[in-house]
């Protein structure tokens, strides 16, 4: 019923006029590491951005930053936490920023100075889950969009819906409509956000303390074709392999990859790597450090870093 609603907006909409065009980089490491297949899956601070029904099945409060050099010349920013209520549910925030600098020449050619274009989000999500072992989980997200080319400026208030199932064990279905929201005026023309419908199986199988998580999505805009995605993470916490002694920090190490098409042509365009790794800095406190490799083909490669902060109040670990 949702891809059936998104192909009808599909046709009022021209193509052509579909902006906010930052909005389809993909926020975080472990997510693009993973081909940008995470919509059933969303089962971290990430889940804001990603699918906010996600949110309903976090245990933990947790905090991220990430940077990203785009191509060369963008870079990105952006800092996510998600906050669990209890049996209220658990809400998220995303800050987001992208900025490239450029220079201003009169028409003698004269150096006038550098200015700065900017694209900046701000995103409030909640999720909770219902049912034994969080059967169901469903979620929503409100998004504030500012953009800046040179001296103009022009906002856009967005919003996601999303659900998550969970089946049958270690099984999990994703649903989300990204981006429904108002049209804005930049400058003197009218654009529209690209609504984003996405799909997605996932698959989280333990293995002793460890986990081998594997996913696939459909992802379709209006402006653009479909793309699919896959992606894989293998996370060590077994001690036995990351070392048995009572003193160590870490304690928990993960590897992801993924492909999603789309990208265009060129070796390895379209795949990622990336890695992660925990440490434990108290009792419940532990440290992420991530980064991945995103090859764009010919237009080249971006790089992003992430730090992150779990905290599990309670004993055991959270539910990634």
């Amino acid at each position: 019923m949702l891809y059936i609603t998104l192909l009808l907006v599909a046709q009022i909409f021209d193509p052509s006029a579909i902006g906010y065009t930052f909005m389809k980089i993909g926020v975080g490491v472990r997510p693009v590491a993973m081909g940008n297949a995470f919509s059933a899956l969303s089962d971290d601070e990430n889940a804001v951005f990603w699918n906010p029904a996600g949110l309903g099945i976090v245990n933990s409060y947790q905090v991220a930053g990430m940077f990203m050099n785009h191509v060369t010349y963008l870079n990105y920013y952006n800092m996510t936490s998600a906050i669990p209520a209890d049996v209220v549910g658990t809400v998220g925030i995303g800050i987001s920023y992208l900025g490239a600098s450029d220079t201003e020449y009169s028409e003698r050619g004269e150096n006038l100075g550098d200015f700065t274009n900017s694209d900046m989000l701000l995103n409030l999500g909640y999720g909770r889950s219902f049912g034994r072992h969080d059967l169901i989980s469903i979620g929503g997200a409100v998004k504030v969009v500012r953009s800046q080319l040179y001296s103009f400026s022009s906002y856009g208030l967005l919003v996601d819906a999303g659900l998550i199932i969970n089946p049958v064990k270690y099984v999990y279905l994703g649903t989300v409509l990204k981006n429904i929201g108002t049209r804005r005026r930049f400058i003197e023309m009218w654009e529209y956000p690209p609504v984003n419908f996405r799909q997605g199986l996932a698959l989280k199988l333990p293995v002793s303390a460890n986990q081998l998580a594997l996913s696939c999505e459909y992802s379709y805009y209006p402006d653009s074709k479909s793309t699919f995605s896959v992606g894989g993470e293998v996370l060590i916490r077994d001690p036995r392999i990351l070392g048995s002694s009572s003193g160590r920090k870490i304690s928990g190490f993960a590897l992801m990859a993924g492909y999603q098409s789309g990208y265009g042509e060129g070796t390895f365009s379209g795949f990622s790597l990336g890695f992660s790794l925990e440490i434990l800095v108290n009792p419940g406190l532990y440290l992420d450090v991530s980064a991945l490799l995103l090859s764009y083909g010919y237009l080249g490669t971006s790089e992003r870093i992430a730090l992150g902060l779990n905290y599990v109040p309670k004993r055991g670990r959270a539910n990634r």
